[in-house]
């Protein structure tokens, strides 16, 4: 029986034509072992051996020493001579009264709605110019997000409750409501100066 075909020459089953081999895989292996004996032959560095001789020589530096290290020194907190810090003082009880405590009226207005500027520390903010308009000052605020704002005398602006009393050309002065720490309020007065 013969088969034909596009690619061999016409051949019997058991005898095949030397074109239906394939010659690609047989190259590259040939290929493949010359280059792994090619390989494995010996190698000069020196050159490259004398190079990084001379690379770690030229670079060679000096680490400063360690800075000496103080011992740490404990603090043994004696009772018998300091006030116990986990129990009030004698000299707040004696101020503060028991029953009345917070009884001055002094309490900051919880229904009010907040101004922009009580989000902001007074601490944060700074005071950057003056502007008069028919006898009435007005104060340039700048905020910490370096956004501006105007104000006047009666606004509000920091943590505290701090409401504006006056405005001169030079500063701001402000009146504001703080926790005295044992449930009552104190006033205290507080200035923004004009920034540089």
């Amino acid at each position: 029986m013969i088969f034909l075909s596009s690619k061999l020459k016409a051949t019997t089953p058991y005898n095949y034509s030397i074109m239906s081999k394939p010659v690609i895989p047989t190259l590259s292996v040939i290929m493949v072992a010359m280059q792994l004996l090619i390989g494995c032959t010996q190698y000069d560095a020196t050159d490259l051996n004398t190079f990084v001789e001379d690379t770690k020589a030229k670079h060679a530096g000096q680490i400063e020493p360690l800075p000496m290290i103080t011992p740490y020194e404990s603090y043994r907190y004696d009772v018998e001579d300091e006030r116990d810090p986990f129990k009030i003082s004698v000299s707040m009880t004696q101020a503060a009264p028991n029953k009345n405590r917070g009884s001055n009226g002094l309490t900051p207005n919880s229904i009010r709605n907040k101004e922009e500027l009580e989000r902001f520390s007074l601490n944060t903010l700074s005071m950057v110019g003056v502007l008069n308009n028919d006898g009435l000052n007005w104060a340039i605020i700048k905020a910490p997000d370096n956004s501006i704002f105007r104000v006047r005398e009666g606004n509000y602006m920091g943590e505290n409750h701090g409401k504006i009393v006056k405005i001169s050309e030079s500063s701001i002065q402000l009146k504001e409501i703080v926790s005295d720490g044992m449930g009552g309020w104190l006033q205290q007065d507080n200035t923004m100066t004009l920034s540089e």
